[in-house]
């Protein structure tokens, strides 16, 4: 192997290499994640974690100058600030007469409770209201202080809230993921999390019911990344077969060996083990066998996509069918791929309903923030299965033309009456109306395929041709794809509307029921005894109320367990209700349900509450008894909730920004959402007929649910189908366009992989290609900044108004919060004397101010401590402690500051917080703090840049096009001036007139075609000057050639007639004989110089030529026919199998093939066996001709002189054949070359421009 060629191969066997070595080191780390499982890996973790806390805590406890400050309340701000910004909370507490007074927090997250002040110096687990923490007490005695300090440090590790929702989630402090895969644990197991001090504080355990992955993430992405670079190599070696062998086999390699490499990940998941990643789970979306997960169609279109651009691209402009494909082949081949087109097209649209239909990928593209990872993957596929069905159906399309020549009416013909015979056979099936308009646009698009004139048909990609197909499709796609997201719609309104009539009927106990199935005296029995102790008791009750499988019932009843030992004493219940009174109102108050043990209570006319009794028997013996108190979450007796509370899920109709709801009962409105104006009574004529009717109502549509006579429920939803079809078709528009950019980074690659430098790559882009990527790129870049600096500068405008709509309105409320509170006297006697009357008008006003408001109103005393406050369920619940937020604490209090307005955050809800001094009006005494918190500004914000993203893209998908079609008309002109120059170059010839260019604009290209017409100029002064060289030049070379030529003959001649004449005149016997002799050989000699007259002949007149139009085969097989009656002559024709049309002079034609064979025999004359191999290939539109012979091959010296005139290597001859043979090829448009070896024979090329025919 040369070294050259060698060098070409090193990057393609270097992919194998890579992808055996990546192999192979996942072999290693998945050998290595075995050994450590799951819990061991989030056990570690979790120490490391709270290692760091903890050595973080006491570098803080070394640090004695601070603490002093901080005990001594003069510590400065950027320390202050410091200490708020740690991951855990620290507390000081400082001993007094009267207890522990609080003298310092950096957190108003959670606060120590009395067990953690009363629990002794060390570190300990405990479960506080909003999670479990890892609690650091340490005592300590400061110099020059009397009082001793208590510091502690509450570490979070597992947040758990009593109520969950879409901010407030579950979640391991160290990693938000881990909840997935752990749980903590009681218990003592294998896996203990230990602190600095090596004291193991709590257990973990993997969660049931979860798939146990044996590999790793990265030994995963190892393991597919050496599968796509075996890929990519088994494509290079395709195109290598491609080159050798034909594209048939290339083609057939790589598709085998692609479809061999999906079926191997198909049948062998627990190899890559994709299952443990949501791609690959059916919850996500799952259709059939084939595609059975989203990762599996990803893969599928990828794979798809692959094979159909390989075949494409490695096939050509190919217009000819195969030779075995001639004659009836051909229709029958036609056919087939009629019918593979409707089946493929039938089965594409239906895997795009499908990925909708069959999927919980989020579609809604008004709402930005509904949108998430996998509906970028639902978008991707979207683009592969697009682009792929193209190609396809185009390489369809190459067997379907020529069997239907001229006859294209056939063609719509049987696509629609094949298209009815199929669906026939699926009548019944929901998906024939789904596929007739199908149909249709196959209809459609084979009209648009079969228009070969325009340019959006052409091979060569062009911008105008890949900007109509995307549009098309992208406009194709988003049909289907409003069409099933109007299906999800009804079908979830009609959901929702069922939801609604069980949360607001107390006679629904089947969700109730289906609830507690499993809370039976089996289960209690197995776990009683975790109810006494704390830890385990606080751990097993979260695990019921919380993480009850029937997410339904979750959502529907807030639950409460009250658990009595066997004397019936309370086992840790969160009240002080009794067993007597729980008992009174199970036994006495309630009344029973269908469900066995199940009763339900009235406390008031509006409000129901369920109880379930348990009473645990082991063997007859009383364990215990468990009450389980189950309360409908639209009974819970709240006026208001804010927005943190909200369920879990943006289409939760309770929080949903679009959907509303009203129930009726007997024709009178009894709840609604006030975001649409419903009718507060009905008629007659507005009930519905049926269970469910959709109806419209100006611009909203409403769905009509009769549960029964008496009752309905009506869903309505604002219909903007216009912004969401144009909102769709601009994100298709725009992932298509991303998919093919991305595809031909891709083919670089590949390219650059293969051996071709990146720089030679870049230097072949045409200027067309340049300009139009220049266009796009700049939209596209203008696109990212000005959408990234508008929605900057939106947030940054959008808080500052807030922060100005906060300080007006607080600025009325505390005006007249001062005003009534200088009514209702001191605010002391409210704090501190604890008069109630004063306590129970303060809390009034806040309620009052926060209703007439619609705002959320807290009061703080001068010590930060919650004093009232309107959502007072915030601070019952855990979810914030009592205690002002450190850094508004130290503006108000430490600064004196009027007011201050900051960003906060409870778990995942950010939110502006807005703090205000109230001051007594006379002596301006600083009284209280007024904190008002904005919980509703990050969702409003989040549907603010939501709506603006659906704009800025829609205007970004406008733009391309509007770009594409201006890069399209610049380009065009700017290339046609360079084609005009182009042209007008190469028609130039010595010997004529050349036309000059007319440009009239002074610009760039004007001073090209100046410098251009001056070289016209002087070219024709040049070409006079050299023709008339040439022309004395060739007269001489001529007449000295034809000299030549001549007087070789004429010198036997003239010998033969002296020796002639010499016999007679000596009357030599055999003057008869010898004057026989002597005619012969003038008649010889007068023969050659015949022929040299006639070659010299031929090449003057090699310029007249009549061209037709011809089958090159008819003059091929001629001239072979002519060769092959030599029996020395082997002679091996390979023809291509199609006919080749060509425009020259027949007759000329004849004599280059002539020519070259008589040249191919006299090169072996010497070889017992003369072998000649005559070869075709088509390359894009031209014929490739090899004549080679086994000759001895054309020496080095000649070979540059071999087509020269007069040049010959026999020992006789015009040397005018080759040139002659030049000649004609150039003339017919075509190049002729050569390749020799001295030995190995010669090889003639012939390249010849082919025509349609």
């Amino acid at each position: 192997m040369t070294a050259p060629n060698f060098r070409k191969l090193i990057p393609k066997h270097s992919l194998l290499l890579s992808a055996l070595l990546l192999l192979g080191i996942s072999f290693v780390t998945g050998f290595l994640f075995r050994s450590s499982p799951v819990a061991n890996l989030e056990e570690k973790a979790l120490e490391r974690y709270l290692h760091r806390q903890e050595a973080d805590f006491n570098k803080f406890l070394t640090d004695t100058p601070m603490l002093r400050r901080l005990v001594q309340q003069n510590e400065p701000f950027k320390n202050f600030e410091q200490l708020t910004a740690r991951k855990y909370g620290i507390y000081l507490y400082a001993e007094t007469l009267f207890g522990q007074d609080l003298i310092f927090w950096n957190s108003n997250q959670v606060m120590p409770d009395s067990q953690a002040l009363k629990a002794p110096e060390g570190v300990f687990f405990q479960r506080f209201s909003n999670g479990y923490y890892v609690v650091r007490k340490q005592n300590l005695q400061l110099p020059g202080m009397t009082n001793r300090v208590q510091a502690y440090a509450l570490i979070p590790i597992y947040y758990l809230h009593n109520n969950r929702s879409r901010y407030l989630t579950t979640r391991f402090a160290h990693d938000e993921h881990a909840h997935q895969k752990i749980n903590l644990s009681m218990e003592q197991t294998p896996f203990a999390v230990a602190s600095l001090d090596k004291k193991p504080l709590f257990y973990i355990l993997r969660k049931p019911y979860t798939p146990t992955p044996s590999a790793d993430t990265l030994s995963f992405l190892l393991r597919m990344t050496a599968l796509l670079l075996f890929a990519i190599y088994l494509h290079l070696i395709a195109e290598g077969v491609v080159r050798r062998k034909g594209a048939l086999r290339g083609v057939g390699l790589l598709v085998g060996s692609l479809l061999v490499l999906r079926v191997l990940v198909f049948l062998l998941p627990e190899f890559f083990h994709v299952q443990q990643f949501r791609l690959f789970s059916p919850g996500v979306y799952g259709s059939n066998w084939l595609h059975p997960t989203l990762g599996d169609l990803l893969l599928n279109a990828a794979v798809f996509c692959w094979m159909v651009l390989f075949a494409w691209y490695q096939t050509g402009a190919v217009k000819h069918l195969p030779g075995w494909l001639h004659g009836k082949r051909k229709y029958f081949a036609g056919g087939l791929a009629l019918f593979v087109l409707i089946l493929a097209t039938f089965q594409m649209a239906d895997v795009v309903r499908t990925l909708v239909s069959d999927s919980t990928i989020s579609f809604q593209v008004n709402d930005f923030f509904t949108l998430d990872s996998f509906t970028v993957v639902g978008f991707v596929v979207l683009a592969l299965l697009s682009l792929g069905y193209y190609y396809f159906s185009r390489l369809l399309f190459r067997f379907i033309f020529p069997a239907f020549e001229k006859r294209f009416y056939l063609i719509y013909f049987i696509i629609g009456l094949a298209g009815l015979l199929y669906l026939s056979l699926l009548t019944g099936n929901p998906i024939v109306l789904f596929q007739i308009p199908v149909l249709l646009w196959l209809l459609v698009y084979t009209f648009l395929v079969c228009q070969q004139q325009f340019i959006i048909n052409r091979f060569r990609i062009t911008l105008a041709g890949v900007l109509f197909w995307i549009f098309v499709f992208s406009a194709s796609l988003s049909l289907i794809v409003l069409q099933e997201n109007r299906i999800k719609e009804e079908q979830w309104k009609t959901k929702l509307a069922e939801q609604q009539d069980q949360k607001s009927d107390p006679s629904q106990e089947r969700t109730l029921s289906i609830g507690l199935i499993y809370l039976d005296n089996e289960f209690f029995l197995k776990n009683f005894d975790r109810f006494r102790q704390p830890a385990s008791n606080r751990l097993l009750r979260d695990s019921i109320t919380r993480e009850n499988s029937f997410t339904t019932y979750l959502k529907a009843y807030a639950t409460q367990l009250y658990v009595f030992d066997s004397a019936q004493n309370g086992l840790f219940n969160d009240d002080g209700k009794t067993f007597a009174e729980l008992n009174n109102v199970y036994t006495n108050r309630s009344k029973p349900t269908q469900i066995t043990n199940l009763y339900y209570h009235e406390p008031s006319y509006d409000q129901v509450i369920y109880l379930t009794k348990r009473e645990v028997q082991d063997s007859g013996r009383n364990v215990g008894t468990v009450f389980i108190v189950s309360t409908p979450t639209n009974f819970t007796g709240e006026t208001f909730l804010p927005e943190l509370f909200s369920n879990v899920g943006r289409n939760d109709i309770e929080s949903s920004p679009v959907y509303a709801y009203a129930v009726y009962q007997k024709g009178i409105l009894q709840s609604q959402q006030t975001k649409y104006p419903f009718k507060t009574s009905l008629t007659y004529r507005d009930v519905p007929t049926q269970s469910f009717e959709t109806r419209s109502n100006g611009e909203y549509d409403e769905l009509w649910y009769k549960v029964s006579g008496t009752k309905i429920v009506v869903i309505t939803k604002k219909r903007d189908r216009f912004l969401e079809s144009i909102t769709l078709f601009s994100y298709l528009f725009c992932s298509f366009l991303f998919m093919v950019a991305l595809l031909h980074l891709l083919a670089l690659l590949l390219r650059a992989a293969y051996g071709w430098k990146i720089v030679s790559l870049f230097s072949e882009i045409s200027i067309r290609s340049q300009v139009h990527g220049t266009i796009i790129f700049v939209s596209l870049l203008s696109f990212l900044i000005i959408g990234a600096a508008t929605i900057t500068f939106f947030v940054q405008r959008y808080n500052r108004n807030n922060i100005d709509k906060i300080s007006r309105t607080s600025g009325i409320v505390m005006r007249e919060m001062q005003n009534r509170i200088r009514n209702l006297g001191s605010l002391q006697n409210a704090f501190t004397v604890g008069d109630s009357a004063a306590s129970q008008d303060l809390q009034r006003l806040v309620n009052e101010v926060a209703q007439i408001h619609f705002l959320d109103v807290n009061l703080y005393d001068v010590q930060g401590e919650l004093r009232y406050s309107s959502i007072e369920e915030v601070y019952k619940r855990g979810v914030l402690s009592t205690k002002m937020q450190p850094l508004a604490f130290y503006h108000l209090n430490r600064m004196r500051q009027a007011q201050f307005v900051q960003e906060e955050d409870i778990s995942e809800l950010k939110y502006l917080s807005y703090y205000a001094a109230v001051q007594e009006p006379e002596s301006g005494e600083v009284l209280a703090y007024l904190n008002i918190p904005y919980f509703t500004s990050q969702i409003d914000l989040q549907q603010e840049i939501s709506n603006f993203l659906v704009t800025i893209i829609n205007l970004n998908a406008f733009i391309f096009l509007i770009s594409g079609i201006i890069a399209l008309f610049i380009t065009n002109r700017i290339t046609r001036s360079f084609s005009v120059i182009g042209d007008k170059m190469r028609a130039i010839q010595l010997g004529r007139t050349n036309e000059e260019i007319v440009w009239n604009r002074k610009d760039e290209i004007g001073e090209l075609v100046v410098q251009y017409n001056k070289m016209v100029h002087q070219l024709e002064a040049s070409a006079a000057a050299l023709a008339k060289s040439e022309r004395e030049g060739a007269w001489r070379e001529m007449a000295r050639q034809v000299a030549h030529e001549i007087k070789n003959p004429l010198t036997p001649m003239k010998l033969s007639i002296q020796y002639l004449q010499k016999a007679i005149n000596s009357d030599q016997p055999n003057v008869q004989e010898l004057t026989e002799r002597v005619a012969g050989t003038l008649v010889e000699q007068i023969d050659h110089l015949s022929k040299i007259a006639a070659d010299f002949s031929r090449f003057a007149n090699i310029g007249n030529q009549q061209v037709e139009r011809f089958d090159l085969h008819d003059v091929l097989e001629s001239v072979v026919q002519l060769y092959r009656a030599n029996p020395k002559l082997k002679l091996l024709w390979r023809p291509v199998p199609a006919p080749v049309w060509i425009d020259a002079d027949k007759t000329h034609i004849n004599r280059l093939f002539a020519n070259l064979f008589s040249n191919a025999v006299e090169a072996c004359n010497s070889n017992e066996e003369c072998i000649i191999k005559l070869e075709e290939a088509l390359e894009e539109n031209k014929i490739l001709i090899r004549v080679k012979d086994n000759g001895e091959g054309i020496p080095v010296g000649m070979q540059d002189k071999i087509f020269v005139p007069n040049f010959t290597t026999k020992s006789s001859g015009t040397g005018l054949g080759l040139a002659m043979s030049k000649g004609i090829v150039e003339q017919a448009g075509g190049r002729i070359w050569f390749e020799t070896g001295e030995g190995a024979g010669t090889t003639f090329f012939v390249e010849l421009p082919m025509s349609d025919y």
